[in-house]
């Protein structure tokens, strides 16, 4: 999770880019029948990613137009992210379409491509697209770039982005060590419709030590589906309330609804517990799809050293 803020003096952005029109599924049978087999059960087994593979393919050579992007998210679905910077890098860069931005400058970020990453949030930036405004945010404030990120989160929380008040309370709250505007930041901008608020303000309630009532709102977020809700939850459980039972079936909840990040949380709690054959398809999981926590999980592992490793 991550975090911006700083406002923007020029007021609310009101504009988003609305990218190109959406094609019917009649004039695109192909993608439609990819679509099919992303929504079917078991679809993230790499043998079924392969096959929506070989159909994207088919559909990218008849000129069906969503088959860039579908392909692209298909080659990530099992770590192939060169592949999917490929095919993402001309829509973004060359077409300046913004809604594909956040997911190619994550891409080339998660490559070590980060000059071009930056690039690429900065189209979706100038497309006041939230999603890639959000995750411009949180590459900044990866790299300390604290001011920076503070303003291009604000900028996401202006523009709708579902997660940017969780990130821009979280940089208040972590990075800047401001409990005070973390707190006044979460308590503006709760919003029983958002779920990830509940969140931002469930943490501020913890650093507080108001227990009681983090916990009253971490069950809420997890319950209306804020994103990464179960994951958060689940922590708490473990780490406040000491019930590891509770807390892994939160984080097994998470890995089924496709949490961001789940695989490794769910890997990590296993590794903590002593299970190390249960967690390694999980941090392999996770490892493959470009999280580096979880490459350095395996790599700890491996050295047999999982048990002094501490993220």
């Amino acid at each position: 999770m991550t975090q911006q803020a700083a406002a923007e003096a020029t007021g609310t952005p009101t504009q988003t880019s609305a990218g190109p029109p959406p094609v019917p599924e009649q004039d695109e049978p192909l993608c439609a029948q990819a679509r099919e087999l992303a929504a079917a059960p078991g679809a993230d087994a790499v043998d079924r990613v392969e096959e929506r593979i070989a159909v994207l393919r088919r559909a990218l050579a008849s000129g069906e137009p969503s088959a860039p992007a579908l392909l692209a998210q298909a080659h990530l679905d099992i770590g192939e992210r060169r592949e999917a910077a490929d095919l993402l890098t001309p829509l973004v860069m060359g077409r300046r379409e913004s809604e594909h931005a956040g997911l190619l400058g994550e891409t080339l970020a998660a490559i070590g491509d980060h000059d071009s990453a930056e690039a690429a949030f900065l189209v979706g930036l100038d497309g006041n697209d939230p999603g890639a405004t959000n995750d411009y945010g949180v590459f900044l404030r990866e790299r300390g770039r604290t001011q920076e990120a503070l303003y291009v989160l604000d900028r996401a929380v202006r523009l709708g982005d579902e997660l940017a008040p969780l990130n821009l309370v979280a940089l208040h709250l972590e990075d800047l060590d401001d409990p005070v505007t973390a707190t006044e930041l979460a308590e503006d901008l709760l919003d029983e419709a958002k779920p990830a608020t509940l969140l931002a303000l469930a943490d501020c309630r913890l650093a507080a030590e108001r227990v009681d009532e983090a916990a009253d709102l971490y069950r809420r977020a997890a319950e209306q589906g804020a994103p990464c809700g179960h994951i958060f939850h689940g922590w708490f459980l473990r780490d406040r309330h000491g019930d590891h039972d509770a807390a892994e079936e939160q984080l097994r909840r998470a890995h089924e609804v496709g949490e961001p990040g789940a695989a490794f949380h769910l890997g990590r709690f296993l590794v903590d517990a002593g299970r190390l054959d249960e967690a390694h398809p999980y941090v392999e999981e996770a490892a493959w799809r470009g999280d580096p926590d979880a490459v350095a999980l395996l790599e700890a592992e491996y050295r047999g050293l999982v048990d002094e490793y501490d993220d």
